[in-house]
């Protein structure tokens, strides 16, 4: 099978924003607790009381971002448990996950961590159990420079220089457990929230929460129309913000449907981006309101409520990932920011840890070799490839999908492509054109595993792993370049250009 993939870096693009990089921690399951917060485990702990291994990875990726406290623990949590001395804060239950939270990470250890780490806080308020007052707060706590009552406390619990916190969400629906049962309800609440928030601070950015298909709520169809036809006129809605949640038959025993299907979801998906930022267009003619896709990922039939939310992450995770990352790179800036759910143990994470140990799953290796499209300028590609024909769930039409699902990016004279076979069984090979410009050098990794099934255990770490490339010869008569993609794949390629 062959393709043609013809680059331009000479009409090179917006960037693409390192905030479309971004994370989730949320209390519940092991995500915090036995994951990344180990502070009575001086052997394992930072400075901060993050386990090492796990802030060495932030530290890699660069994480730009990270959404705390969740979700659906959000709308059960208040702040002021969170804080002050560890040992004498209480022991709270969170009805979203149904546990007991011991609130020994709390506001500052969040904020401390992104600090340290190098990322942005995303905090999500509490609107369905929490009140204005405690969100107001909540914001003098962290960020008043000046002389107050709560900064005051902030500086007894050990931090007399107020935080940065750029980003705030209002709430979470939760998949139709949501108290908002309209978005003009939902809308009106927010503003009771943000308004004050506002005029605390007047740089806070505010997310208000959209919905998607996926979403089971009674009035989630029409919700985004309604939400912005009740905030028209209105300033303080800085992001709409998409949650989807994926899933195509099990996490690791899924069938070659199951995997061809997946992808149309994607499709799907950014068909809801379409219609989003078609309302946004309508509503907010100014351009003053961006989209955010602040939860987003696999969620497969083992993630229970009693298991903490932990699945399988295999190859096909890790494929379905960098399409989706493909997509966000295609919408920057439109889309501002996105938020993996989540980084460590729970869901579609890039790490999973038992005592002592630390387990990289293929998902991880996506981000880590797309790093280098962070903030570069994004190339005009078009693609000519063999496709597949899927069936989605509960469709009698079928959807056409390219094999090769392909990202381009330029930073100073070097092009960064990264390209995905979908293709279950056929090996790519394919021309890479690049338009007046030539390649002086090649480099590149494959991510690969014998079947999409595949994926790392403790017992096998490496069963999903990077590979490096060898590029002797990588033109062909026609002084193009000439790569063969394998089969469910996903490669990072690195073109110099001639000078």
């Amino acid at each position: 099978m062959d393709a043609l993939l013809r680059c331009w870096p000479g009409l090179a693009e917006a960037k693409i924003r390192s905030t479309l990089y971004g994370h989730a921690l949320e209390h519940g399951g092991r995500s915090i607790h036995e994951g990344l917060w180990v502070h009575n485990d001086p052997a394992s702990r930072d400075g901060a009381g993050m386990d090492v291994n796990i802030a060495a990875v932030f530290a890699h990726l660069r994480v730009p971002i990270i959404r705390w406290p969740g979700g659906a623990f959000a709308n059960d949590y208040h702040w002021r448990a969170g804080v002050g001395p560890i040992d004498e804060r209480p022991t709270t239950v969170n009805s979203g996950w149904q546990e007991c939270e011991p609130n020994t990470f709390g506001t500052n250890e969040f904020l401390q961590s992104c600090a340290q780490i190098g990322a942005a806080p995303l905090i999500t308020m509490n609107l369905e159990t929490g009140t204005p007052k405690e969100a107001l707060d909540w914001v003098e706590y962290c960020q008043f420079p000046g002389s107050s009552s709560l900064t005051a406390l902030r500086a007894k619990h050990g931090r007399i220089q107020p935080h940065a916190i750029p980003y705030w969400i209002a709430g979470s629906l939760c998949q139709g457990k949501s108290a908002f049962l309209s978005a003009a309800d939902y809308a009106k609440e927010a503003a009771r929230f943000i308004v004050p928030m506002s005029r605390f601070d007047p740089q806070l950015q505010f997310l208000l929460q959209g919905m998607t298909c996926s979403y089971e709520h009674p009035n989630g169809e029409n919700w985004n129309q309604e939400l912005c036809e009740a905030l028209r006129g209105q300033s303080f809605m800085n992001y709409l913000c998409l949650e989807p949640s994926f899933t195509q038959g099990g996490g690791a025993t899924f069938s070659n449907d199951d995997y061809d299907a997946l992808f149309a979801h994607v499709i799907t998906f950014e068909e809801e981006l379409e219609k989003a930022e078609a309302l946004l267009h309508y509503y907010f003619p100014k351009g003053n309101v961006a989209l955010a896709v602040t939860e987003w990922g696999m969620k497969h039939p083992e993630a229970s409520l009693e298991n903490g939310m932990e699945q399988p992450n295999t190859l096909r995770d890790a494929l379905f990932a960098a399409s989706m990352l493909h997509l966000f790179n295609k919408w920057s800036p439109r889309v501002a920011i996105a938020n993996l759910n989540q980084a460590v143990n729970v869901l579609q994470c890039l790490m999973k840890t038992r005592p002592g140990d630390l387990l990289l799953t293929p998902t991880f290796h996506v981000f880590d070799l797309m790093i280098p499209h962070y903030d570069a300028l994004r190339v005009r590609t078009e693609v000519e490839t063999p496709s597949f024909e899927v069936r989605e769930s509960g469709s009698s039409t079928t959807r056409s999908i390219p094999c090769l699902d392909v990202s381009a990016s330029l930073s100073e004279n070097t092009i960064r492509l990264t390209v995905i076979n979908k293709s279950r069984s056929q090996t790519i090979k394919t021309r890479i054109e690049l338009g007046e410009a030539k390649a002086a050098a090649v480099s590149g990794t494959a991510l690969l595993g014998a079947t999409p099934q595949d994926q790392n255990t403790f017992e096998d770490t490496g069963c999903v792993r990077p590979h490096r490339l060898h590029f002797k010869s990588f033109k062909n008569a026609k002084d193009e370049v000439v790569h063969s993609f394998p089969p469910h794949s996903f490669t990072a390629l690195t073109i110099t250009l001639e000078s």
